[in-house]
């Protein structure tokens, strides 16, 4: 018996078995690490969790990112994106010009406000109702207290309906108004009976004047004349006196003349004495300087005499005229005939009449005429 043999065969079939088992062994190995790195590798699904294939990885590196919806757009490989969209100068200028527009747009803004607040400020100047706007003679205006202890009219202008060529005033669906007319010896004949039928009921006839740079009173040559013709074809009647006077003697000689002519004439007007002293256009005239305290007291004077004789006393003007060179709070017993074109007067405080039109054309008269509208139907008074 060879032990020696004997070992060495059996270390040769321990050994051979070992290095065959060592051999399988590190195929298998390698065999699953070449599934576990392809499985690794492999596209994941649509939707899928990143912690499915990566449970074992750090925390860190399965954070989702809040451009994964970007980035399963445009997988790496895939990306459509060429070298012209990475121009930045481009993106830099496209900037630039949407800078300018947003400028543009916050001029125009700017702008829009700027016109708002104008228009707000504008419709704000008459301060919620006390205050009025006054036109000057030269054009330019002023926004003027209303006087809250000067009677307000209450004229529900809705009311006015203009029929050419009348202006009428109705209320409770019924006309109250007073068609009128106002001439002088201008006019020369009249057919007051056409007048009366083109739809005048009443005329405003001037008695006589003074001159604006002389002083001296005149007579209308025609004044009698109208008034005769006037009532005959069924008109009523006022009269008027144009007015210079520069003191309160001579406002009571003009005042006087005018009783003298209606007490010779027989004749009592329907409508008021109306006193009519204004501003002289494009010349120079003797009351041009005359303060509002004067002016004021020389149209008291005139309608006071009026009164003492038994007459509806009258002042005319003009907005400017009546608001800025009278003060009213001393004329508040005296009607106001108010001189303003348009369709609707502007004038806050109480009128009895309303001249509106100064260029109309009617039957009976040539050339142009003022119309006026009475809100009182003084013939019935």
């Amino acid at each position: 018996m060879k032990l020696t043999d004997d070992f060495e065969n059996d270390n040769n079939i321990k050994s051979g078995v070992s290095l065959g088992g060592m051999i399988a062994g590190i195929v298998a190995f390698m065999m699953v690490l070449a599934v576990v790195v392809f499985i690794a590798n492999k596209p994941k699904a649509p939707g899928s969790s990143p912690l499915a294939d990566n449970g074992n990885q750090p925390l860190e590196e399965n954070a989702v990112s809040v451009n994964d919806a970007a980035d399963d757009e445009y997988p790496i490989g895939e990306s459509t994106l060429v070298s012209d969209d990475l121009d930045f100068w481009n993106m830099y200028k496209e900037d630039v010009e949407l800078d300018k527009s947003l400028d543009h747009t916050a001029e125009r803004y700017a702008e829009n406000l700027k016109e708002m607040e104008e228009d707000e400020k504008e419709e704000d100047m008459s301060q919620n109702g006390t205050k009025t706007e006054v036109i000057y003679p030269d054009g330019t205006s002023q926004w003027v207290m209303i006087n809250a202890y000067i009677a307000k009219n209450d004229y529900d202008y809705t009311g006015l309906v203009y029929e050419e060529p009348y202006m009428r005033y109705y209320a409770d669906g019924k006309k109250i108004s007073k068609q009128g007319i106002k001439v002088d010896d201008s006019y020369g004949t009249i057919n007051f009976s056409q007048v009366e039928d083109d739809g005048v009921d009443y005329c405003i006839i001037r008695l006589g004047k003074r001159g604006y740079s002389t002083g001296t009173v005149t007579m209308d040559e025609n004044c009698l004349t109208y008034m005769k013709d006037a009532k005959e074809a069924g008109l009523g009647i006022g009269v008027s006196f144009y007015s210079q006077a520069i003191n309160e003697a001579e406002a009571v000689e003009e005042a006087n003349l005018v009783v003298q002519v209606l007490q010779q004439a027989e004749i009592r007007p329907d409508y008021p004495v109306v006193f009519d002293l204004e501003l002289v256009n494009n010349d120079t005239s003797r009351t041009e300087n005359l303060t509002k305290n004067q002016l004021t007291a020389i149209t008291k004077a005139f309608c006071n005499t009026i009164s003492q004789n038994g007459y509806t006393p009258a002042v005319y003007g003009n907005k400017y005229w009546l608001l800025r060179k009278l003060d009213l709070t001393q004329l508040s017993g005296y009607n106001i005939w108010l001189s303003k074109e348009g369709d609707v007067p502007d004038y806050p405080y109480e009128f009895a009449m309303w001249e509106y039109k100064q260029d109309a054309k009617i039957d009976g008269i040539a050339g142009n005429v003022s119309l006026s509208i009475s809100f009182i139907d003084y013939e019935m008074r």
